[in-house]
């Protein structure tokens, strides 16, 4: 242990002598930033050096680098520098950042003699993990960068949420991500399966210079953002990138090369104050929806109706052999209310994309083939189309 961490040893690598690096970190700091990193090393990697983690040591800062085709990031840390010395090594993604995640709390050592690094824990632990030369690592993206945005991190997580409504099969790619665009200079996001449509328009001004209509991968772009636990981040789109910045990190999402059907969509949503409007209980909605999905309905149909004889709104499934209808003696119905089939499960998850503070859902409707427009009273930047089902 004391060689170990003899800042004057020295290590004889391919002829060469390297100093030894070594540095002490605390469990939290870098189990934070190695469960970030989690999230961009491919699951498979067609190019195996992606499987690591760049740690890259210079002065009191560590400089921790993951990459993937799609995306990448660079996370800085400080640290205590037990060497002084610079140096940089890749770090095995998989077995590295599970064994931290079982390490336990307190400071960490790391010492890096030849390819192996020695990890210090506790009073009474020690690993070793085989580590590579990071010559070969992929360097960072180097966008032209013009301007950066200020946004806070919540917009971006709320617009996020269209992952839930973005296809997962990437035969149809356009639809596996989330449009950002201008919505009459706002910050506005986008997706759809086909079936469903999530629209978010938030209260961030922007220029048409500033942002371009743009996708990036639902599942990176969610998983990123839901990660950044400060109040605001940096954002900038360029050719090629979504860039977002706070003040120890950096992300570069790879904009996706595919033509989402924005304007179709848009031509779509501008029905969406047209027809009859709905107002109702969000809680009673899901409560209802949940036991009307314990049925076996094909689509998972449930059906929108006024009882002619009370004039109350019935939400009513139906099996081979069993049915579901519950009332909704508060809604408030504000026209003339066609009969609506939705698929249940999409009406569910849909109802639970607001505000959890928010406790009434308005719906639009015009006909049975027609979608319906989901959205929840006092905030008008989300809307949700859902298409009927037969």
């Amino acid at each position: 242990m004391e060689q170990l961490l003899d800042i004057r040893h020295q290590e004889q690598v391919d002829g060469e002598v390297q100093p030894t690096i070594a540095f002490e970190i605390e469990h939290e700091d870098i189990l934070n930033i190695l469960s970030i990193c989690e999230k961009i090393v491919p699951r498979v990697a067609t190019i195996p050096i992606l499987k690591n983690i760049k740690f890259n040591l210079d002065g009191d800062t560590l400089f921790i680098t993951a990459v993937d085709t799609e995306q990448s990031l660079l996370q800085m840390v400080k640290i205590h520098n037990m060497g002084e010395q610079k140096g940089s090594f890749l770090f095995p993604a998989k077995e590295g950042i599970e064994l931290v995640k079982r390490l336990p709390n307190g400071k960490l050592t790391f010492v890096k003699e030849n390819w192996t690094l020695f990890v210090n824990y506790g009073r009474r632990g020690k690993a070793t993990l085989t580590i590579l030369s990071a010559e070969e690592y992929p360097t960072l993206p180097q966008p032209v960068v013009d301007e950066f945005i200020q946004v806070p991190t919540d917009v971006l997580k709320k617009g996020a949420l269209g992952k839930e409504m973005a296809l997962i099969d990437e035969a149809t790619p356009a639809l596996t991500g989330i449009c950002i665009s201008n919505f009459d200079g706002m910050l506005g996001f986008v997706a759809t399966d086909r079936h469903r449509v999530y629209k978010y328009v938030s209260n961030v001004e922007v220029t048409e210079e500033q942002i371009q209509t743009s996708l990036i991968s639902a599942r990176s772009f969610k998983q990123i953002v839901d990660s950044f636990k400060c109040e605001r981040v940096d954002i900038c789109l360029t050719e090629h990138y979504l860039v977002i910045r706070e003040s120890s990190t950096i992300y570069f999402g790879r904009l996706m090369d595919a033509n989402f059907p924005l304007d179709a969509l848009e031509s779509i949503m501008s029905n969406a104050e047209k027809g009859t409007l709905i107002t109702f209980s969000r809680h009673e909605l899901e409560d209802s929806l949940n036991r009307a999905l314990s049925l076996d309905a094909k689509n998972n149909r449930i059906s929108l109706e006024i009882e002619e004889a009370t004039g109350s709104l019935v939400l009513h499934s139906q099996s081979e052999t069993s049915e579901v209808s519950e009332y909704f003696e508060d809604a408030i119905i504000d026209g003339e209310c066609p009969i609506m089939k939705f698929n249940g499960k999409y009406l569910k998850e849909a109802s639970k994309m607001g505000d959890k503070n928010i406790n009434r859902v308005l719906l639009r409707v015009r006909s049975s083939g027609s979608p319906g427009f989901l959205s929840f009273e006092a905030d008008p930047s989300v809307t949700i189309v859902i298409n009927p089902v037969r």
